[in-house]
């Protein structure tokens, strides 16, 4: 019973906003003192949580991505994506999501994402015509790609929890990535009228398109850099991190002469502060997985829906009721390292694939950053609008329909997710 009630005392800690890495570790510690577990664990657990040479790619990634940012890279992949969908009606939307997509094979984050592109797409849309509230809507939920397209933060962490291959859950992300974007340009299309997008109607001179496509060619090479390394056995996620980060400060210190001594400094402060805070997460998390584990609570959980139904498709329906509603309330990280232990062995008991349960969690917990009431990209981006979340949330609900329904193709339709996997011969 004590388990239980620590588990509550975490979502109760995490509802009132204390930060989640606080509330693991303290209603990890309450737990301890009640049943006089020795406080040597904690150090113990805290270290070996972050102890793991596939973790370090976690730095070399955000650091990857910042120094991307500084470059201002962010503007011409923008003019690039123009290129394809810009003059149809409601192109900035269409817009909005394509770099979304390219943007997430450099970053590995969806909050990353909603701060970058949305400080330029946000107000670049008004001025254009489009609403407010639906620029930032389609923002954050194109954000929500980031996790799932690789190079994928959470595919590291849940690679590194489970000893699967990165490699293999990069690879794996790539088509339900690209099903969410075009889930929501369906949505787009959809409601174009109703909304009354504009389009572009200025042509861009084929001069011009050559000059935007030389201009962001350097940028387009970063996702090819880091997935040809990992998928040609060239190079592991950690070294193809590095060589990415290293790629990054050439393009923005010598070809783009953006990245200053000054500002090269607050990139590698932001980025330290970054992984500091994912760190101690990772460390905090480790602590109330093992405590979970040790009081069998990922058995009890199977038991008990296993006593209820054997039936495949229920079981899966369940757990990613359970994983969307977890979203919620946490970023996905947290939320991957508490739920991994407790539903990937029923997932397995069912007959899915690890590679194809981990795709499944990150695509349900990234959806979540963009759900009322505390999704991080949905904060970030109405902070970035200076709108309440409630005149967001709207224009949003066409987007979440629409990133479900491609999570159910995600989920029963496992052939097509480890159809890439197959092919790189990881299974």
């Amino acid at each position: 019973m004590m388990i239980y009630l620590t588990f509550v005392l975490f979502i109760v800690f995490a509802l009132f906003g204390v930060p989640v890495a606080f509330s693991l570790g303290v209603s990890a510690l309450v737990f301890m003192l009640a049943n006089g577990i020795p406080m040597a664990l904690i150090g113990q657990k805290l270290f070996t949580g972050m102890d793991s040479f596939l973790l370090t790619a976690i730095p070399l990634f955000i650091l990857a991505g910042n120094l991307m940012n500084a470059a201002g890279l962010t503007e011409e992949l923008i003019e690039f994506s123009k290129l394809f969908v810009g003059r149809i009606r409601g192109g900035l939307a269409y817009t909005n999501v394509l770099i979304s997509m390219i943007f997430a094979g450099m970053t590995g984050a969806g909050v990353s994402d909603t701060a970058a592109v949305g400080s330029i797409m946000i107000p670049g849309m008004a001025r254009d015509g489009y609403k407010k509230d639906y620029s930032t809507a389609v923002t954050v939920i194109s954000s929500t790609i980031g996790p799932v397209i690789p190079p994928s933060i959470p595919f590291i962490v849940y690679g590194s929890i489970t000893g699967i291959s990165v490699g293999a859950l990069f690879v794996a992300g790539i088509i339900p990535g690209i099903l969410l974007g075009a889930s929501q340009m369906v949505a787009i299309f959809l409601g174009s009228r109703r909304h009354k997008l504009p389009r572009i109607e200025k042509k861009i001179p084929v001069r011009q398109k050559i000059r935007i496509t030389k201009c962001a060619i350097l940028a387009l090479m970063m996702p090819v850099i880091i997935l040809g390394g990992i998928i040609g056995g060239i190079a592991t996620p950690t070294e193809s991190a590095g060589i990415a980060a290293f790629y990054a400060l050439l393009i923005g210190v010598f070809v783009y002469r953006s990245i200053t001594p000054r500002k090269l400094i607050k990139v590698l402060i932001d980025s330290g502060v970054t992984t500091g805070a994912v760190m101690i997460l990772l460390g905090t998390a480790a602590i109330f997985s093992y405590l979970l584990a040790a009081e069998q609570f990922p058995q009890t959980v199977s038991e008990a829906v296993l006593s209820a139904t054997n039936n495949k498709i229920l079981i899966l329906l369940l757990i990613n009721l359970f994983l969307l509603v977890f979203g919620m309330f946490l970023d996905v990280v947290p939320a991957l390292l508490i739920m991994t232990p407790v539903f990937l062995p029923l997932a397995q008991h069912v007959g899915v694939d690890p590679i194809h349960y981990g795709v499944i969690c990150v695509l349900n917990l990234a959806i979540g950053l963009a759900t009322p009431p505390v999704g991080m990209c949905l904060f970030v981006g109405a902070n970035i609008a200076k709108l309440p979340i409630e005149k967001i949330t709207r224009p949003l609900m066409p987007f979440i329909i629409a990133s479900f329904l491609a999570l159910l193709v995600t989920t029963y339709w496992a052939d097509l997710i480890l159809f890439l996997p197959r092919l790189f011969g990881y299974l």
